[in-house]
């Protein structure tokens, strides 16, 4: 009986552990937020002006020792500690960037679109004048045509004409014994 008293205890204890492994895992993630103290005097001792947040953009005026004099955006100066300050632009910063340039590629499509359907209109627009340009070239061309075959068989006539009164001319006056006098 002592040996499964034993038996159950262990299994009950291996149980126990068995879920406390996997029943109470959570996934968590390291923060970086971090909220350093602009004071008035190089020193940890110096009076706190503000706190500032992560990723808050300083200008560093000065530097003496551990410590930087900055000037924040919002234009006021204080000292803060060095260590604390990068010069590589803040991961949300270029994050935010970034959703920007997303949002703006979701609008440039739009954009390409309302332009290529304006374009295709203009196209259309264009398609149909040169249509009707090529109508009136056809219709002016054979106008120019008619009238260059008009002006053609008007001077074949004149000249058939000139030609036939040429002819008589010179046959009356071949036909018409000359007189000599003897």
């Amino acid at each position: 009986m002592m040996k499964n008293m034993k038996l159950l205890l262990y299994l009950i204890a291996i149980c126990f552990l068995y879920g406390q492994g996997n029943g109470l895992a959570e996934t968590m993630y390291v923060t970086d937020r971090l909220h350093l103290s602009l004071r008035n005097a190089p020193n940890p001792e110096g009076t706190s002006l503000m706190l500032l947040q992560s990723d808050t953009k300083v200008e560093v005026l000065e530097t003496e020792g551990k410590w930087a004099k900055v000037t924040v955006e919002s234009g006021r100066t204080g000292w803060v500690m060095k260590r604390y300050l990068v010069k590589d632009v803040p991961k949300s910063v270029i994050v935010e960037q970034l959703k920007g340039q997303i949002e703006d590629s979701k609008i440039i499509p739009d954009r390409l679109r309302k332009k290529n359907a304006s374009l295709r209109k203009e196209i259309d627009t264009l398609k149909k004048q040169i249509d009707q340009q090529k109508i009136r070239l056809e219709i002016t061309t054979k106008g120019n045509t008619l009238k260059t075959l008009k002006q053609i068989y008007v001077t074949g006539i004149v000249a058939l004409v000139a030609g036939l009164i040429v002819g008589y001319l010179v046959r009356s006056l071949v036909k018409k014994p000359k007189r000599t006098l003897y």
